[in-house]
């Protein structure tokens, strides 16, 4: 609409408040100096006068400081834009460099290939909050069972795992990672 001619009443709506509001206050000071001898008002009045001129002005501050302004702006806007840029790319360097040294300085034990097989079978059982037996084990990791006890045994005394006994007529034994084996598994196997 602005295009064929019309003007938007925004503008003059915008110029028509301050324009009121200097009218007002141009009236009843008036309307005081001449009912009331103040001097307080010839000084409002001079102070208002200069506030109209400094606004009439085509740029009501300095130029040169409206640059230092437009020039502060836009380094603290490149500072911020730079910031979040390198803010993840170094969060990404310092966990790729995290996972390096602990490879290279471990806190655990080595595992064989079966030790960690039967690691992770316990952290599936953790995971999913099942009771972890000597059966379960064997048929998740396809091993015999005296190789899955061998194992269990060795992770037993890195003390990545504890084996619970319960005695009674529903008599069980089941295996559970300590908390050290937990670490282990959330650190080396990958598992939420």
């Amino acid at each position: 609409m602005a295009a064929q001619g019309r003007h938007s009443p925004f503008r003059f709506k915008v110029m028509a408040y301050p324009a009121g509001i200097f009218l007002v206050a141009w009236a009843v000071i008036k309307l005081l100096d001449t009912h009331f001898d103040l001097t307080l008002l010839a000084d409002a009045t001079g102070w208002l006068l200069r506030f109209w001129d400094w606004l009439l002005l085509e740029t009501p501050i300095p130029n040169w400081s409206l640059m230092i302004i437009a020039i502060l702006i836009g380094t603290l806007s490149a500072a911020i834009y730079y910031a979040r840029i390198t803010d993840g790319t170094y969060g990404e360097l310092h966990e790729i460099e995290r996972k390096i040294y602990k490879k290279n300085n471990p806190q655990f034990p080595k595992l064989t290939d079966n030790q960690t097989l039967l690691m992770e079978a316990l952290a599936y059982h953790a995971n999913f909050r099942k009771v972890a037996n000597l059966d379960s084990i064997c048929k998740l990791v396809s091993l015999s069972t005296l190789d899955v006890e061998a194992g269990l045994k060795q992770l037993q005394a890195k003390r990545l795992v504890k084996q619970q006994v319960t005695r009674g007529t529903f008599g069980a034994t089941t295996f559970e990672l300590t908390l050290t084996g937990k670490d282990y598994a959330l650190e080396r196997l990958q598992l939420t």
